[in-house]
């Protein structure tokens, strides 16, 4: 129960912290980190498929719903990408820092590629825009989640342990 009041925390202190106007200041290349996406994939990768898609959900919902995009465009990405972390996760790769940087990279390259797929169907953002922003974003991703997983551990090390990982 108290590990499903920290997940939530963790969601919605990411989506503030995502959200406010003053994280624009960290945009490098017209790309900002996702903090929510980090956390859905830290959820799948320590938690299973079905936390990571279940958190995945919860937290794309709330990004659709800060965000001007069309219901479902920040929600879809997240949802595929914690459920497919969660069924390779822990059984797959070993936490290690470059095991991290590669996932989040490959990972966010991913969401990258669905979110086009995406913004074509509801046509609702230049696909070339968007395209540009993929790799920028992917690689800031992937250097800041390192960092982030190290804190997430810290808060939920009682739940890992109880999974037995």
């Amino acid at each position: 129960m108290i590990g499903y009041i920290f997940t939530g925390a963790v969601i919605i202190a990411s989506l503030i912290i995502q959200a406010h106007d003053s994280f624009d200041v960290l945009k490098v290349a017209g790309a900002k980190p996702d903090l929510l996406f980090i956390a859905v994939i830290f959820f799948g990768y320590n938690f299973g498929s079905f936390y990571g898609e279940v958190t995945g959900f919860i937290a794309g919902l709330l990004h659709d719903a800060v965000s001007n995009a069309p219901l479902g465009l920040l929600t879809f990405p997240k949802v595929v990408i914690g459920y497919v972390v969660g069924m390779f996760g822990r059984s797959v790769f070993r936490a290690n820092l470059a095991t991290i940087f590669l996932l989040v990279l490959a990972a966010s390259i991913v969401k990258g590629i669905i979110t086009i797929f995406l913004c074509y169907i509801f046509d609702s953002v230049s696909v070339t825009a968007r395209a540009a922003v993929i790799v920028p974003e992917s690689l800031y991703n992937a250097i800041i989640a390192p960092f982030l997983f190290m804190l997430y551990e810290k808060i939920f090390e009682r739940e890992i342990e109880r999974e037995g990982m």
